[in-house]
């Protein structure tokens, strides 16, 4: 089994019995609380770094937000009045023009899966999540479900995302080829 790598917000509760369930701590706030013996859990400070990749990201796809980054990216100018408002219609534009350039509708449910980009990381997770995607399709999609308001099994769509040309997008698509895809 792979190493179990989480990201938190803190590392400083975690304690040597945690290593059964946690290998390995990623977290942004930079707080630490060595033992007494001086041993502290296995971890990395990863700061805030993650967001400003995220917020830069909406920001540089939206039409109206763009001009807001600065030329070399590393300068977000934002309003503390309206962010939450201008991030939320820059994510609906960009959930907008990507259903549009892959002739989805808005109604449709998308399911998204990451298999990973390297051949072990594809197998170990593959099977498992065709098995899950299948079993969730056959009990909320119609026919098959038991609700009156099911929606066709046409209006869910999976995606499954990899790095183009990557090994795992190779043994992926081998995958599905060999075993099919529900929906």
């Amino acid at each position: 089994m792979p190493q179990r790598h989480y990201l938190s917000r803190f590392v400083r509760d975690m304690r040597g019995w945690s290593q059964k369930y946690v290998d390995y701590m990623h977290y942004t706030v930079p707080l630490r609380t060595p033992l007494q013996t001086g041993w502290q859990f296995p971890s990395e400070y990863i700061g805030q770094y993650g967001v400003f990749e995220a917020v830069r990201h909406i920001y540089e796809q939206s039409s109206q937000l763009k001009n807001l980054v600065s030329e070399d990216g590393t300068e977000l100018h934002v309003s503390k009045r309206f962010f939450n408002n201008d991030c939320e219609k820059a994510i609906q534009d960009i959930r907008d023009s990507w259903r549009a350039s892959n002739g989805l509708s808005g109604d449709q449910t998308v399911i998204f899966f990451a298999p990973g980009n390297e051949v072990k990381e594809a197998q170990f997770s593959a099977e498992s999540a065709r098995k899950g995607i299948k079993e969730f399709l056959l009990k909320y999609s119609a026919p098959t479900s038991l609700s009156p308001k099911a929606r066709p099994l046409d209006n869910f769509v999976t995606v499954i995302s990899t790095h183009a040309g990557s090994a795992g997008e190779q043994w992926m698509k081998q995958h599905v080829k060999e075993n099919g895809w529900h929906g």
